[in-house]
């Protein structure tokens, strides 16, 4: 955010949304004659959570009542926004879309009814409001002591020519009796971790597509990757996600495209530039660039499609 939209408030306040939109109309204007799909917003619930909820991200609150608030917010901005946009030159011609990131949330222990409450509440808030509100047009999340929210606004059941999916990996939560702290992540014994750190999990991205299948609408993988400087995993990972990819496709999943995140090597956020995605590493005092060699699993798939 520009700073001056944070000192507003930013999405924490819903008046502030004509100004995203304002903002999108913008760039819409200049580049739509050249840009054939449009994402409106990337991962709204990371935004929510990481930055209302957990703190991790600026401006670093710890309040969920105002996460879910930003989200229902954010995700208005996007039907706002899709609507402004269409209504614009080339705004029929081009494919708008929301960015969701999947992270199925799974219980540690599957014989106990606590870690199955606490997935359950993490996934409908992290995962299934959002698909609900662009399936019903209602946005409703109700966590006792915590979080009340009910908002409906029909027009977002047909406000996204396709769906962005972002994936990752799942977290296997363990419930623990503290209201600072309700659960903790674990990992199984024979869990393959990256340097995030999140498991190697490629059926995880065959159970998202199917999820988020239920709205009906082209899915495009628009984020799907590996931290991994040591590079001896990446060839694991591209292999395992991109079979349950043409799984999927095979299963009759209306999947139109995947983008593997990174290119490069990249700022990821809070961690900085220890995070290696990239196919491709950099040399940050020469700018060199060099083709890793787990990397080339992915080369080998897209010459041979």
């Amino acid at each position: 955010h520009p700073l001056w939209f944070e000192q507003l408030g930013a999405f924490e306040k819903e008046e502030n949304i004509s100004i995203f939109v304002s903002f999108c109309k913008k760039v819409f204007n200049e580049y739509s004659h050249k840009v054939e799909y449009w994402c409106t917003i990337n991962e709204p619930a990371v935004v929510a959570t990481q930055g209302y909820f957990s703190g991790m991200f600026p401006p670093g609150k710890k309040d969920s009542q105002l996460s879910a608030i930003v989200l229902k917010n954010l995700l208005e901005a996007h039907v706002q926004t899709y609507w402004a946009l269409k209504k614009m030159e080339n705004g029929t011609k081009v494919k708008i879309g929301l960015v969701k990131n999947i992270n199925q949330f799974d219980p540690w222990r599957r014989w106990h009814l606590l870690d199955w409450l606490i997935s359950n509440i993490s996934n409908h808030f992290f995962n299934d409001s959002t698909i609900d509100f662009l399936r019903t047009g209602r946005f409703k999340v109700y966590i006792p002591g915590f979080v009340r929210i009910n908002h409906k606004n029909l027009s977002a059941i047909s406000s996204t020519d396709y769906f962005g999916l972002n994936y990752y990996s799942h977290n296997h939560l363990k419930i623990q009796l503290s209201l600072k702290k309700p659960f903790t992540l674990e990992f199984k014994e024979n869990d393959i971790l990256t340097d995030m750190p999140y498991s190697i999990y490629g059926e995880g991205l065959y159970r998202a597509i199917r999820s988020v299948s239920v709205l009906n609408i082209p899915i495009m993988i628009t984020e799907n990757g590996i931290a991994d400087a040591e590079d001896d995993k990446r060839e694991l990972y591209i292999n395992r996600y991109l079979y349950a990819v043409s799984q999927a496709i095979k299963d009759g999943y209306n999947v139109i495209g995947y983008f593997y995140w990174s290119l490069l090597d990249n700022f990821e956020w809070a961690f900085g530039y220890n995070m290696k995605f990239g196919l491709y590493s950099i040399n940050y005092n020469t700018q060199t660039r060099s083709l890793r060699k787990g990397s080339k699993a992915f080369v080998k798939i897209v010459k041979n499609k």
